[in-house]
């Protein structure tokens, strides 16, 4: 489960990084790039993960799609702040997200299976 998390992980950081390039590079702030990134990868990864990582088998449900934000946000909030204060010190935006996702990644994948898809723990 975590192997798939981490491919449909991968997918969503291409969508975060690629706009957040396309972004800064058309001439946007770094520090707003990042905002339409985020909510670009979050739509798809919710997507993704329900089905090939989860295999949640039940109706999407606004509760389950209200957790996910919840865990989403909170997770793009700490990704954010990593990525804000490593691009303050000097970090190219693309490696400041790849730092910022890396650490998140862990805390990520345990929050939507126990909180957002309420998937028993093995």
């Amino acid at each position: 489960m975590f192997f798939r998390f981490l491919i449909v992980g991968g997918l969503g950081f291409l969508i975060d990084a690629g706009l957040t390039y396309f972004l800064v590079y058309s001439g946007v702030n770094p520090w707003l790039a990042r905002i339409p990134s985020i909510a670009c990868a979050m739509v798809f990864t919710w997507l993704i993960n329900r089905q090939f990582t989860y295999n949640v088998k039940t109706l999407r449900s606004s509760d389950e799609a209200l957790r996910y934000i919840l865990v989403a946000m909170v997770m793009a909030l700490i990704n954010y702040l990593i990525y804000l204060w490593l691009i303050s010190i000097n970090i190219t935006p693309v490696i400041s997200i790849i730092i910022a996702t890396a650490f998140q990644t862990f805390i990520s994948f345990h929050a939507y299976r126990r909180f957002a898809f309420k998937l028993p723990v093995n």
